[in-house]
């Protein structure tokens, strides 16, 4: 008995691969099968399938096959490998660890190097998409430079961007953590998935999203194929024939009881702990992509794998023109037994005896059946015209309906009627016309229908079709806005007696065009300027905020380009990358200069969104333009203020530091004056004494300056002065301080200097300004110094002290003699003199 169902799943695999075998070739292989019915039983033969993944709805054809007796009844004791994420199904198939796998479209791949043979492919369409975060991208291009995560067999997903224009070496390509986490922790953009399983955890997670499939882009491939390799088929022939048999009528078994599938995936199978309602969305998504009920499941079409090998080899995954030859199982008839072909001929003959008994009979009943037939085909066929347009009427979305122009009651309305105002066709048809509108559509349909009652007998034919608008009431008191669509018919006479009509609901229309009719106000009365142009650039719209912009009315500029407002101010390669952004399908934003119809030139800020299509198909350009010509005059006005201010600020700092500058100098002879002393010399007395170190104040005094201004004048005598503050000031070491104390007194503040090497300084200081000479006219003046030197802590304890000791010893260099130098004398030894 095994044999025989081995021999019925055999034919379920050559139905499911071979759509052209031949009937008489079916016939003789099911003789065959029943001939070898008696045969003993076969020890059931052990084979592996490697799954793709974990357990999971995916593979509910092949748990089915197995729970249904269909592998055992087959001669087959099968056994499941779940796949874990470092698993390769091909590496699994080609080391002999499985005779069967599961595989995407990238077995072609393997071709390359491995002799995969691709049995049926389960999945009509691939289920791999792009999983994108809403808040991340809405659109392909969005998403360079951002990071995605694509898991091995991809490919689709990489000739969808290349599809799309996006290069791939624009895109930050991550390995897949076979998960949504990082997708939900926004650790990435976007992530390769399956639409039968990814989809549900994120819509569980609450998580705004975009999907993009290669499906949609034009890129059509298998999914979930089911393969071998060319040494299985060689050595197994039989074997791999009845596996993939049984594993098709498994799928057909799991997808017409897709709940007792599910009930056996939680009882035996729920390795990754999934709810219920998860299968659920897994099964639905599933019976999408296998579409088993428009597809046998598991039939493959040649072209479609030559689409999908030229889709490779423009990635450069494949060589041009790559050969499937060998790729694609191709079922190969077994030879006969010599005694099935005895055992044939006997039938034969029977069959032979049988046929001419028959046709003595059949010759009789011949006639009789011709007539018997002819009449039950008529009858079929009226019985079919009448179900057919039985079935239209009632199953119509639109209401149609039999109206008798004298009753003005209807004689018949579609069951749909219900739907479009919750009257039922009885009571609908109970009621006068009048009850069927509102009083102002009443009103409206009566003098219509006058008025083509007039038309048409006067012999108008054209008005014998009205379409019109009119609102129905509904029985929960609201109103339904419907079109209605009439033809009068006409009598054996030519009078019009009864109107046949198609009521459609337009509700969705009405809303649609209310909301249209809003957001055109709200563009009419929109203060920045909206256009919209073709893809090329032409002209469709613009409102009026577009001619107070430019000067341009809509009708003199609709069809021209919109380069009539360029100005001329920007170089080709800004329009350039203009519309290279808008024609890739991003938004552009930007700034420009353009041109109004007077020749004036105005700054302007716009934002260009393309309009697409359900397909991705750019449609049209939507510009809204604002005149931001005021706004940046009066930026450029404020920045060059604010310039300004910059500048005179500056200048005020300069002359600030300047008259602090004057506030503490001499004007004559550019050294400190006395104020910066009396500023500086307590700091320096407080450090000299906090540190411990000397400090000496040399007092100095021009002699006879009096007589030099007497004599020569006051310009020589200022001379005099700039050259011995000149001589001061080269002469002093940095951390020494010179000032012009008064009149022709000059002090030196000198820290860290013992005050006999002051001594010495002030000597030769006052002997090189003895031998100096000032040329003033035809005369050369010659003046001395005098000086007092103090120091501290042998002198004084405080600045002021300091000071009058100084001063006391130049007193005392004057009253000796003048120039000379003196050191005030300390507390018990006199003064030191040189002169």
């Amino acid at each position: 008995m095994r044999k025989t169902v081995v021999g019925a799943a055999r034919g379920r695999a050559q139905s499911a691969t071979h759509t052209g075998c031949g009937a008489v070739l079916a016939h003789l292989t099911l003789l065959c099968v029943a001939l070898c019915a008696a045969a003993p039983a076969l020890a059931l033969d052990s084979v592996t399938l490697q799954l793709k993944w974990r357990h999971q709805f995916q593979f509910a054809g092949y748990y089915m096959a197995l729970e249904k007796g269909y592998y055992r009844d087959a001669g087959l004791d099968v056994r499941f490998l779940e796949a874990g994420p470092n698993t390769d199904p091909v590496a699994e198939v080609i080391s002999g660890a499985a005779q069967f796998g599961i595989g995407s479209s990238e077995l072609l791949l393997s071709r390359q190097t491995y002799p995969v043979v691709a049995l049926a492919p389960i999945f009509q369409h691939s289920p791999f998409e792009l999983l994108v975060r809403a808040d991340r991208a809405s659109n392909l291009h969005e998403l360079v430079g951002q990071p995605i995560m694509l898991e091995a067999g991809a490919a689709e997903i990489l000739a969808l961007f290349q599809k799309e224009g996006v290069e791939r070496d624009k895109l930050v390509i991550h390995l897949h953590s076979l998960g949504v986490d990082a997708l939900l922790h926004n650790q990435v953009a976007a992530i390769s998935a399956y639409s039968t399983t990814e989809p549900y955890l994120l819509r569980q997670a609450d998580l705004d999203y975009n999907e993009f499939s290669a499906r949609a882009g034009g890129i059509d491939f298998y999914g979930d194929i089911l393969f071998t390799t060319e040494s299985e088929l060689k050595s197994h022939p039989e074997r791999a024939r009845a596996f993939l048999a049984a594993s098709l009528e498994g799928w057909q078994y799991a997808m017409a009881h897709i709940d007792e599938s599910i009930d056996l995936i939680m009882a035996k199978y729920n390795s990754q702990d999934r709810t219920r309602a998860h299968y659920r969305f897994e099964a639905e998504e599933t019976r999408s992509l296998m579409q088993p009920d428009l597809v046998v499941i598991g039939h493959v079409n040649p072209g479609r794998w030559r689409h999908i090998a030229d889709t490779y080899a423009a990635l450069g995954m494949l060589p041009e023109h790559f050969p499937l030859d060998g790729f694609l199982y191709a079922i190969k008839m077994p030879r006969f037994d010599p005694r099935l072909l005895v055992a044939l001929a006997l039938a034969l003959a029977v069959a032979l005896m049988l046929g001419l008994l028959s046709w003595r009979v059949d010759g009789l009943n011949r006639r009789l059946r011709g007539e018997i037939a002819q009449r039950k085909a008529a009858h079929h066929k009226l019985a079919e015209s009448e179900a057919l347009h039985r079935l239209l009427t009632e199953n119509s979305g639109d209401v149609i309906w039999m109206l008798d122009l004298v009753s003005r009651r209807f004689d018949y309305v579609s069951p749909s009627v219900q739907r479009l105002r919750g009257f039922t066709p009885e009571e609908v048809m109970a009621q006068p016309l009048e009850k069927a509108l509102t009083p102002q559509s009443a009103k409206k349909v009566a003098a219509l229908i006058g008025e083509t009652l007039e038309r048409l007998l006067a012999g108008d034919t054209d008005a014998g079709y009205v379409t019109a608008e009119v609102d129905q009431p509904h029985r929960n008191g609201g109103i339904v806005p419907t079109e209605v669509v009439t033809t009068y018919l006409m009598d054996e006479a030519g009078r019009p007696v009864k109107i046949l009509g198609v009521t459609r609901d337009i509700s969705q229309r009405k809303a649609l065009e209310a909301e249209l009719r809003t957001r055109v106000a709200a563009i009419e009365a929109a203060a920045d300027a909206i256009v919209i142009t073709d893809t090329q650039g032409y002209l469709l719209y613009a409102n009026p905020a577009f001619t107070l912009q430019t000067g341009y009315d809509l009708e003199s500029v609709k069809g021209q380009h919109s380069r009539i407002l360029n100005s001329g101010k920007h170089p080709r390669e800004f329009y350039a990358q203009l519309w290279q952004t808008a024609l890739a399908g991003q938004i552009w934003r930007g700034e420009l200069i353009n041109r109004r119809k007077n020749g004036e030139f105005y700054e302007e800020e716009m934002t260009i969104s393309p309009v697409k299509k359900d397909h991705g198909e750019i449609e049209c350009f939507v510009a809204i333009k604002r005149d931001i010509s005021e706004q940046r005059a009066m930026e450029r006005a404020l920045q060059a203020a604010n310039q300004e201010l910059q500048e005179n600020l500056e200048k005020i700092g300069r002359l600030q530091v300047v008259l602090a500058e004057q506030a503490i100098r001499d004007p004559l002879t550019g050294l400190y004056n006395r104020r910066y002393l009396d500023e500086t010399l307590p700091r320096e007395f407080a450090r000299a004494k906090h540190e411990g170190y000397s400090l000496t104040v040399a007092m100095l005094d021009v002699d006879f300056f009096k007589r030099i201004n007497d004599t020569w004048g006051h310009p020589a005598g200022d001379e005099i002065l700039k050259a011995l503050a000149q001589r001061l000031s080269e002469g002093v070491r940095e951390g020494d301080i010179v000032c012009r104390y008064g009149g022709e007194e000059f002090l030196l503040v000198l820290p860290h200097i013992a005050q006999e090497i002051a001594f010495e300084r002030a000597e030769r200081l006052r002997l090189d300004f003895a031998d100096s000479a000032l040329e003033c006219a035809d005369t050369k003046i010659q003046a001395t110094l005098s000086i007092g030197l103090a120091s501290y802590p042998d002198h004084a304890q405080t600045p002021d002290a300091l000071i009058e000791q100084a001063d006391a010893a130049l007193y005392r260099a004057k009253r000796s003699g003048r120039n000379r130098t003196e050191i005030a004398p300390a507390a018990a030894s006199g003064a030191i003199t040189k002169g």
